[in-house]
């Protein structure tokens, strides 16, 4: 499974692919969907191997998730940079320029959505103020096809941000933990209309803005009436946790045999729920450490609890090294301090 890296060097490839994508406007040549390739690998299919596959995965399957789950269906997105993105507290922009990469990724989102989406579909985007509505819109050269742009722009605080009989689909772009009640609402709004709503890079979490027991519950409650289309979640530089719709949830670790090169931890099967917390720590130790005698490996040593909420591990004879075991104490405890600041 061949990689230039984890994430291709998304933000440095970004403006590279732009520029190629004027190119091709520009000689009228029709944009060739990755998922039509044909693949080198039978599992080259699996995780993308660029920016633009990322996001063409995104919209394909946004759009499939769509259609599948029928009026006022709800689907979640999520293509977070490593230079871009804490699990912990969200967005992070360290660097001049940050914010419009982000930005950027929104539009090429909605752009894939729309050309994956049935002929004629009309999408909406609607961001976290008017401000950053009406910045984007000024930079892209207004909003909506007939100013140019693939895609309708507006706040997520606007009076009507679903339309019944104009828009098809509304798009949260990375709403914020101050707009909450706002993306509550639209996507209340875009439900009763009977408007699919995709919520793309929730930026919910972070560690600048406390919240009560209260808000949590709302952001939390609200997060879980979507439905994940796409997710391409970082771990460190170790792996990533990837979902396709309608495929299962996958991990993947780097190949330490094989410089830039992944391979699927497990069976190959696959999660109905996205691994995270300690069950994510053990697979990964037991992908990157040496096989058992008995041939473990880390699909066989999780389990479903009754509830089916979470995997833990079962297997007490797993060979886990103590440094891996003391490893993943500490991120335990990273994670449960970070938590306690939001």
């Amino acid at each position: 499974f061949v990689l230039s890296s984890l994430f291709f060097q998304l933000l440095e490839k970004l403006e590279e692919e732009e520029e190629e994508e004027e190119e091709e406007e520009e000689n009228s040549r029709p944009p060739q969907h990755p998922l039509s390739k044909t693949p080198r690998h039978q599992t080259s299919q699996v995780l993308p191997d660029s920016l633009s596959d990322a996001l063409a995965q995104a919209g394909a399957a946004t759009a499939a998730a769509l259609s599948s789950g029928g009026p006022g269906a709800r689907a979640l997105v999520e293509l977070l940079l490593p230079d871009l993105w804490d699990p912990a507290s969200g967005a992070v922009f360290a660097e001049e320029g940050d914010q419009q990469r982000f930005w950027k990724l929104t539009r090429r989102f909605a752009e894939e959505l729309v050309s994956s989406s049935p002929p004629g579909t009309r999408v909406r985007a609607l961001y976290p103020d008017a401000g950053v509505a009406a910045m984007l819109a000024s930079q892209w050269g207004g909003s909506g096809a007939e100013k140019g742009l693939a895609f309708d722009i507006a706040a997520i605080t606007d009076r009507q941000p679903a339309r019944a009989g104009v828009d098809d689909v509304v798009v949260l772009a990375a709403p914020d933990p101050q707009s909450l009640a706002a993306a509550v609402k639209a996507a209340e709004a875009a439900r009763d209309a009977g408007i699919p709503c995709v919520m793309f890079n929730p930026r919910l979490v972070s560690g600048d803005v406390g919240i009560g027991l209260n808000v949590r519950r709302l952001r939390d409650g609200f997060l879980s009436t979507f439905a994940t289309a796409y997710a391409l979640r970082p771990v460190g530089e170790v792996g990533t946790v990837y979902k396709r719709w309608p495929g299962k949830w996958q991990v993947f670790v780097e190949d330490e045999t094989s410089p830039g090169r992944y391979k699927l931890a497990g069976d190959g099967k696959g999660f109905d729920v996205a691994p995270a917390g300690e069950a994510l720590d053990l697979i990964f130790s037991q992908a990157l450490s040496r096989p058992s005698s008995g041939g473990n490996d880390a699909s066989s040593s999780v389990r479903r609890t009754g509830d089916g909420s979470r995997l833990d591990p079962t297997d007490d004879g797993a060979q886990i090294g103590l440094g891996e075991r003391v490893g993943s104490v500490v991120r335990g405890l990273q994670r449960f301090m970070k938590q306690l600041s939001q």
